[in-house]
């Protein structure tokens, strides 16, 4: 490894201040000065003090040494200047990236492949085999951004937490009350945060990206059992984590707002009575609405966050975003009515046909502690439109409230017992006389049983529609007048519509 790489990535965890680099030579180890050296061997790293090479007739090819006026700073070809309270986490850090890197075998294996594919996922996947147990990596919002395959978890609490694609409220709160978390120093020094609840042991390295943290690498006992090595090879993985982040994935950290952690840690499942105590000074429209957005065209999320979302917050004015479970969440104030109307809907169209998406809308709500309820309807109305109407890009929760509710209903099966007898005799009917009284009892209704607006709709004349109630009425004995037999005859289509069986 190269006295300027290694100073690279000592930098990401401590200050540290290169004074000259030149004439580098391939550093293999790394020793103290003991103030008793005559010569020094130039692919060796040293540290120590500037007071302890005065007597030296000879100066180290590559050193590091802690910060003071006689630091030589113009004879040492190759130098980095620390503080005194940091030269020895510099040993130690310097240590730990060097192990068996000799050649770069380690972090420059990981940083080859992470060059060669760009890939998240294909890093974590090579780290976990030099490993020999799975990894996961996480955002500092406990969202899964990569995790092992090629050993795959098998941890039950984390199992679940990729399922979802993140961590829950409940559980992100338990994790940060463990002590090891809780006294963890602001480096990529591994720690130890075995739980209770889970049989396996863990260990855990920070990962940082500008000096800040961004996530964190997560490593979870399987066959292999954990020994000091893996604590130095985890290490050396956060911090190729780091290099591929800075080179390949920063539009994914970039600092989002107040109002986006707010909306963030409601979906995933904050109490709402503690929003306005971690959360003070936000203010919302007295009106609201929530939006789920899914790319029917992904291309990715540096397009997503960075055309996608700038192109929906210039038509919704004033709205607030996040990202969960691949589709962007959006709050949306209300400015006059309960729903997005005139203009505003005209050019969410336009964005929607240009930019190939689906949309789900919920009904309006009064409170931001309630948006995690409401864009779940938005969820609901989006993927129940997409089976039901999937011509229909823009989804109104108003429209498959009905619908949500038999998707709650514990045996979808049994739906059918639920539908009137009428419906099935006429299908019967037309099957067997090649005639379409079922679609016209359907329009019938739909069109709130007025038989001037069935009749445009259906194409025929109103005496035509009078003699098909007739005999829709003769056949099925229904008395169409009846207000509950109408309720009845609605609901039994719109489970027909919900069953794919109203054709």
């Amino acid at each position: 490894m190269k006295f300027n790489d290694l100073i690279t990535k000592i930098a990401i965890n401590l200050p540290i201040t290169k004074a000259s680099c030149e004439n580098q030579a391939e550093i293999i180890d790394i020793a103290l000065i003991d103030g008793r050296q005559n010569s020094f061997q130039g692919n060796i790293l040293y540290f120590g003090y500037s007071s302890q090479l005065a007597k030296s007739e000879n100066l180290p090819c590559h050193c590091i040494l802690a910060k003071d006026d006689k630091s030589p700073t113009d004879k040492i070809q190759n130098l980095a200047l620390v503080e005194s309270s940091e030269l020895f986490s510099a040993v130690n850090l310097a240590r730990t990236l060097m192990k068996n890197s000799g050649g770069g075998l380690i972090y420059e294996e990981l940083v080859k492949r992470a060059n060669e594919t760009r890939d998240l996922q294909a890093v974590v996947n090579t780290a976990s085999i030099m490993l020999g147990n799975s990894l996961i990596f996480s955002d500092v919002n406990f969202k899964i951004l990569a995790h092992s395959t090629s050993i795959p978890v098998t941890d039950d609490l984390w199992k679940d937490n990729i399922r979802r694609g993140y961590c829950s409220y409940d559980f992100i709160k338990a994790v940060q009350q463990l002590k090891p978390i809780q006294q963890a120093a602001h480096t990529t020094d591994v720690v130890e945060v075995s739980c209770t609840e889970s049989p396996h042991r863990k260990l855990s390295s920070k990962v940082f990206h500008n000096g800040i943290q961004v996530g964190f690498i997560l490593m979870i006992e399987g066959e292999t059992p954990v020994t000091p090595e893996h604590m130095e090879i985890l290490e050396i993985v956060s911090h190729v984590i780091s290099y591929t982040i800075t080179h390949y994935f920063a539009y994914l950290f970039q600092t989002g707002t107040l109002y986006q952690q707010l909306l963030y840690e409601l979906l995933i499942g904050a109490p709402p009575e503690n929003i306005p105590i971690c959360f003070p000074g936000l203010e919302f429209a007295s009106k609201l609405i929530a939006l789920s957005v899914f790319p029917i065209r992904y291309l990715g999320e540096r397009h997503l966050k960075d055309h996608i979302v700038p192109a929906l917050k210039g038509v919704l004015t004033g709205s607030h975003v996040t990202y969960h479970e691949g589709k962007v969440a959006v709050l949306v104030p209300l400015l006059k009515d309960d729903c997005i109307e005139g203009e505003q809907l005209k050019a969410l169209q336009n964005l929607v046909d240009n930019e190939h998406l689906r949309i789900g809308v919920s009904n309006a709500f009064d409170h931001v502690e309630s948006f995690a309820k409401y864009y779940h309807q938005a969820v609901s109305a989006l993927n129940l439109g997409k089976r039901l109407q999937p011509e229909n890009l823009i989804c109104d929760y108003i429209d498959y409230q009905f619908y949500d509710l038999l998707d709650h209903v514990d045996a979808p099966s049994r739906l059918g017992l639920f539908c009137h007898p009428a419906l099935s005799i006429l299908r019967q009917y037309d099957r067997k006389n090649e005639a379409s009284l079922y679609s016209t009892l359907k329009v019938y209704l739909n069109c709130g049983c007025s038989i001037k607006r069935a009749s445009e709709k259906l194409f025929v004349h109103r005496n035509s529609l009078a003699y098909r109630l007739e005999r829709i009425v003769e056949i099925s004995h229904i008395d169409l007048d009846d207000a509950y037999i109408r309720f009845l005859l609605r609901m039994s289509y719109l489970i027909d519509c919900y069953k794919g069986q109203d054709a």
